[in-house]
């Protein structure tokens, strides 16, 4: 059952209660408009939970409310109402409802601010602190060199100011996965750079305010020449027979960016041709080592390779001749004429002993009156050695003179 006290404390607390709740809900408070307010634009310190009506109010800015931080007062029922204060400036006005108008922001007007309100129920007080940003500036990228050849190390910098974020993208197509980004993104770093990094970059930097994308940068990785070749009619040989007024078209190519220069040498005399095709005319005189070389003025690498040139005559030599035929023939003559050399001295030794022998067995005889005529054991093992030394060269290589000679030897020897 309540009792008077209860009914007594009820009647008391919900009151106060209701009014701290209504100061509460009622409570003054500063706004910005626009919530980040930048550099060159005007801001509204907007005040709102004026609890009753309103009289006058000051704005300071500072660390506090002290005159000599005031910037204005402003009283309804004083005409004008405003007055400045120690910190008043040209661009600060005060509204009707005590709002603060800020235009033109410059760096200098953040800081502190308070605003000191009088009404008919008396004094409300609050304070702001005032951030004036500044919009990032356009990114521009820029590469540690202007120069880019492959392997090297490429640092690309995104040069901006007032960013709180910078991101890095790559027109149509990823970042590469070997890319190292600085602690603020501000550098993009390739340790060994690549061809296939070669593309078109950009950065973009942005803070609360704005955000704005670079220009593209276009990286360009400089390579070659290599893979040099020189092709003919018929693709890649590493010679070419042909013969007296045809034509030929050797073209030179290779791996390379910017694409490479070409130069012709013919038997290492200057042809002062410098496309990647060179044409022939062919007579006799155009025999010979055709020489390409190709460089590239920005990696400073010149590579070269060569191909055999054989023009001959039809009504001359009816059938082509080949660099390795005209080598194997003088290489199989050198050999014959040495086996010959060889076979006549031996022959020419075995000669000399035998009839040396001969002679000694005719002095024998006629001591003994008996008469000796050559072994046929010996004869046989002589005509077995000479036949194991023919053997060992094929017959197919061996002239008719030299069989010639070969067969004369053996008939006077057993003769």
């Amino acid at each position: 059952m309540p009792t008077k006290w209860h009914f007594f404390s009820g009647t008391f607390i919900l009151p106060v209660l209701l009014s701290v709740w209504m100061q509460a809900v009622s409570a003054l408070s500063i706004q910005l408009i626009p919530q980040y307010p930048a550099v060159g634009q005007s801001v509204t310190l907007s005040v709102t939970g004026i609890n009753g009506n309103l009289r006058q109010f000051s704005w300071y800015k500072g660390p506090n409310s002290n005159a000599e931080y005031q910037i204005l007062s402003y009283i309804q029922s004083v005409n004008p109402p405003q007055t400045n204060g120690s910190q008043y400036f040209s661009r600060a006005s005060g509204l009707p409802n005590a709002s603060l108008l800020i235009s033109d922001l410059v760096i200098t007007d953040r800081g502190n601010y308070t605003v000191i309100v009088q009404t008919d129920r008396g004094s409300q007080q609050e304070s702001l602190n005032l951030t004036v940003y500044i919009p990032v500036t356009k990114p521009v990228v820029r590469a540690n060199s202007s120069l880019v050849k492959e392997n090297d190390t490429v640092t690309l910098t995104c040069e901006t100011e007032n960013a709180e974020r910078i991101v890095w993208g790559r027109s149509n197509d990823r970042l590469p996965s070997d890319i190292t980004l600085s602690n603020d993104n501000r550098n993009l770093t390739f340790s060994s750079i690549k061809r296939s990094d070669s593309g078109d970059y950009y950065c973009e930097a942005e803070n609360v305010i704005n955000k704005i994308k670079s220009d593209i940068y276009t990286l360009t990785v400089n390579y070659g020449p290599e893979n040099l070749i020189i092709t003919g009619p018929n693709g890649i040989e590493s010679y070419f027979n042909m013969t007296v007024g045809t034509s030929l078209s050797l073209n030179c190519s290779a791996v390379s960016f910017p694409p490479p220069t070409y130069h012709w040498k013919h038997n290492e005399i200057d042809l002062r041709k410098y496309d990647s095709i060179l044409t022939l005319d062919l007579s006799l005189k155009e025999n010979g080592n055709y020489t390409c070389t190709a460089s590239n003025s920005k990696t400073n690498i010149t590579v070269a390779t060569s191909v055999v040139v054989i023009v001959y005559d039809r009504t001359l030599t009816p059938d082509p001749p080949g660099p390795s035929g005209e080598k194997i023939g003088i290489i199989i003559g050198i050999v014959v004429a040495i086996i010959v050399v060889a076979l006549i001295a031996a022959l020419i030794y075995l000669f000399v002993i035998q009839k040396a022998r001969q002679k000694n067995s005719n002095k024998k005889n006629k001591t003994t009156n008996v008469s000796v005529t050559p072994s046929s054991g010996n004869a046989v093992e002589h005509c077995s050695l000479l036949g194991r030394f023919f053997s060992i060269f094929p017959h197919r290589g061996q002239s008719s003179s030299t069989v010639r000679v070969y067969h004369h030897l053996i008939s006077y020897w057993f003769s």
